[in-house]
């Protein structure tokens, strides 16, 4: 039997929509919470720190949920999310919360920091480092082990590749080699120099 496309178009508004609806709410979840993300670190960067003594994070959560009107678990997760990246801390003073300035190392990383420069200095440059292995034997996440290697990265002693010889991650950082500058002049002008008249 031939079926139109009216008969077609029919029939399939009839078929029950089998598709699961965490689909649905888990992107309205994730846009919730990159908004409170972003509220959040906003609100941070911008309020000053009221002077209060010791502070709970329940009740630096409660406070902040109030402050921006939105939910506590939606204010849990995004001070996580913001402190897992390293722009903040739970410092207990003032509002419970501080944040960490452009440049400056966030106060949990000291000791990963030093621990890691002390392994690359054993390895050899261009060396990957084994994150996983750091982060387990510091009992930390591996986000950790990245985060607290921003100063060794700003200081020239590793590096991240994306595309690296073993993949993606951190790299023991090749020292260039030092020439004259005869020598650099002379690689980078091969053959008979061109004369410029003016």
């Amino acid at each position: 039997m031939i079926t139109t496309a009216p008969q077609r178009r029919r029939a399939f508004s009839r078929i029950p929509d089998d598709r699961p609806r965490t689909t649905r709410l888990s992107a309205d979840l994730n846009r919730d919470l990159a908004g409170a993300v972003l509220a959040l670190r906003h609100y941070l960067r911008s309020s000053p720190v009221p002077a209060a003594g010791r502070i709970s994070r329940t009740r630096a959560i409660e406070l902040l949920s109030a402050q921006l009107r939105l939910p506590e678990r939606l204010i849990a997760a995004a001070l996580g999310i913001l402190e897992q990246r390293g722009d903040v801390f739970f410092d207990g003073r003032g509002c419970g919360v501080s944040v960490v300035r452009p440049g400056t190392q966030h106060p949990d990383d000291a000791a990963i920091t030093a621990s890691l420069a002390t392994i690359a200095r054993s390895y050899q440059p261009g060396s990957a480092l084994p994150m996983g292995l750091i982060a387990h034997d510091c009992k930390v996440p591996v986000a950790h082990v990245r985060r607290a290697s921003r100063p060794l990265i700003r200081s020239g002693l590793l590096q991240f590749r994306p595309r690296g010889p073993h993949g993606p991650g951190l790299y023991v950082r090749r020292q260039p080699a030092v020439t004259a500058p005869e020598a650099e002049a002379s690689a980078v002008l091969p053959g008979a120099k061109a004369v410029v008249h003016a």
